[in-house]
């Protein structure tokens, strides 16, 4: 039975008596009950194989195929039913500032008594083409404060008893061991990083790189994409929404480089590797030497949307409320020549495009799919439903972080997000992952909706990684939305198959590749269930007593959620 055929006045009188007696009060707790309705195989299939498709060029973000993209969104909602918000047939337009080198070049020279030492971009220091100006320089003493973190409340302040304002910080990437993971890598973040040393006065910011992000991913390698463009979105008042007025752009210094700024300092670079191989935190202290650094870069402004629908609530009171639902749009376009990898990859596939199949395409489709079966419901769930189609979330989370800041309904009225990226559809599964359910309520939500789909929520399989700051949902969370990001599970239904390894084989040889297309790597029965799970998800959230609220002393709902 579909649930577009439901009713309660249709339950005979027998059976809602049965369910009072069961404790079930209301129609919606019955429908909590109900069968989950049966998505679309084909459906999916046809939208993954249109966004993915060689026409639309990688979907990059203000490209003529991502408008191809988003249009094809504007035409699904509009089939739906879906209500358009923004004023502008679903579309939110995005105006970003796009930063190229072109004439210019960053510079980056040390100063101290014995002359001067000039760095070169690309082989010594990285940098990329700066958003905030075309033009900027600023020339100031050096002081090294360790990791450059900031949080008395874990017993860690890099900047107690160092005097840095004016000065340009030297910090060391990554974080202190100590730290937990999730909450490490936010305070570990550049972002926070520079705001941190923002706060306290400094002027400009330059990043060390270490043996352990060298092995991570190597200073060679991160020097192959110096061409790329930069972006950010852009405030009315036509400055970049991420800028840190008063802070230089960021560089990044390879560690034959960083060695000497601290030639004749307190300790030698090596003496604090040392210490970090051993978990020790290292202190900071002024370096003995001053730097200059300049950037520039050439700009354009490119205009490029988020895709909106309402899908409105039933409920009188809580139609004021909204479960926002996203998934990223746009990939990461054509490649200059082969992969990009700069391996033997490019010498077998000489194919350009990166069709981003399961990233997002695949996303999309399942979300366009959950839209429908709300949609073709017959009733819609007592909250209002928002399914968000963002651009620029290869850019850095910038679509949905301008959502996020700049919704088309009252920011205190979004009580949930529920983010889908890059789901893996690669087999049947029997469990699902939600990527930061121990912050929120929204955990036992999806473990709920896991167990009606006949599945289970299993915990995060790879920590290390730190997810949950790593993808569209976090922009929500930076506004105190409780949020979880959803992908299937590694426990396939077929004996035969090693989930664990078929989703780290798609990393490894799919992943940011022309190679991830709409071919037989996709599992649509695998997009079915997870269609499904996820239409149960959103209903228990959209449809319960209780908004979604954070886990008691929570990290990022005490953070986030008092800021806003």
């Amino acid at each position: 039975m579909r649930i577009k055929n439901f009713s309660c006045r249709a339950v005979a009188a027998g059976a809602l008596a049965a369910l009072i007696g069961a404790g079930i009060s209301s129609c919606s707790s019955y429908r909590a009950f109900f069968p989950i309705p049966s998505a679309d195989i084909e459906r999916m299939r046809a939208d993954v194989e249109y966004l993915s498709a060689d026409a639309l060029a990688g979907r990059k973000t203000g490209s003529r195929g991502y408008q191809q993209a988003a249009q094809h969104v504007a035409d699904r909602f509009a089939a739906l039913g879906l209500q358009s918000i923004t004023g502008d047939d679903y579309f939110q337009q995005v105006p970003f500032r796009e930063a190229r080198w072109g004439k210019h070049q960053a510079t980056l020279m040390l100063h101290g008594r014995d002359g001067d030492i000039t760095f070169e971009l690309g082989a010594d220091f990285l940098a990329k083409p700066p958003t905030i100006g075309e033009d900027t320089v600023t020339s100031a003493g050096l002081v090294f404060v360790g990791y450059g973190v900031g949080a008395p409340e874990f017993g860690f302040d890099d900047y107690a008893g160092l005097d840095v304002q004016g000065k340009i910080v030297v910090v060391l990437d990554g974080r202190p061991p100590q730290l937990p993971s999730e909450v490490g890598a936010h305070y570990a973040s550049g972002r926070t990083k520079r705001e941190t040393a923002a706060r306290h006065g400094a002027v400009g910011f330059i990043n060390l790189n270490t043996p352990a992000l060298e092995a991570r991913r190597s200073f060679a390698r991160s020097s192959e994409h110096i061409q790329e463009p930069t972006f950010d979105w852009l405030r009315a008042d036509d400055v970049p929404g991420n800028a840190i007025p008063g802070m230089h752009p960021a560089v990044v210094l390879d560690i034959p480089a960083a060695r000497q700024l601290f030639m004749g300092a307190q300790r030698s670079l090596e003496t604090i590797f040392t210490e970090m191989d051993n978990g020790v935190v290292p202190k900071g202290f002024p370096l003995p030497y001053s730097a200059t650094l300049t950037s520039g870069g050439e700009h354009r402004k490119v205009v490029s949307p988020n895709v909106v629908g309402l899908l409105p609530g039933s409920d009188p009171k809580l139609r004021d409320e909204y479960v926002v639902f996203t998934a990223h749009l746009d990939h990461i376009g054509v490649d200059a020549a082969g992969s990009g990898q700069g391996d033997v990859h490019d010498q077998l596939n000489p194919d350009r495009i990166n069709n981003g199949a399961q990233d997002n395409a695949a996303g999309i489709a399942v979300m366009l799919e959950v839209a429908r079966l709300f949609a073709d419901s017959a009733r819609a769930p007592r909250r209002s439903i928002l399914f968000v189609a963002v651009t620029a979330e290869e850019e850095g989370l910038l679509g949905s972080d301008y959502f996020a800041r700049h919704p088309p309904v009252p920011p205190q009225s979004m009580v949930a997000n529920i983010n889908l990226d890059m789901p893996m559809l690669l087999y049947p599964f029997r469990d699902v992952i939600a990527f930061g359910a121990e912050h929120s309520s929204l955990g036992k939500s999806a473990a709920h909706a896991a167990q009606r789909a006949g599945l289970k929520l299993s915990p995060d399989p790879m920590p290390e990684q730190v997810i949950f700051v790593r993808s569209d949902h976090y922009s929500f969370v930076r506004q105190g939305v409780p949020s979880i990001y959803l992908i299937t599970g590694r426990e396939a239904i077929d004996q035969n198959i090693d989930g664990t390894q078929a989703q780290l084989d798609f990393l490894i040889s799919r992943y940011h590749r022309p190679d991830d297309e709409a071919d037989e790597q996709i599992s649509y029965i695998a997009a079915q269930q997870f269609a499904e799970v996820n239409f149960a998800i959103a209903w228990d959230v959209a449809d319960a007593e209780r908004k979604p609220r954070w886990n008691r002393g929570d990290f990022f709902g005490e953070l986030f959620a008092a800021e806003n």
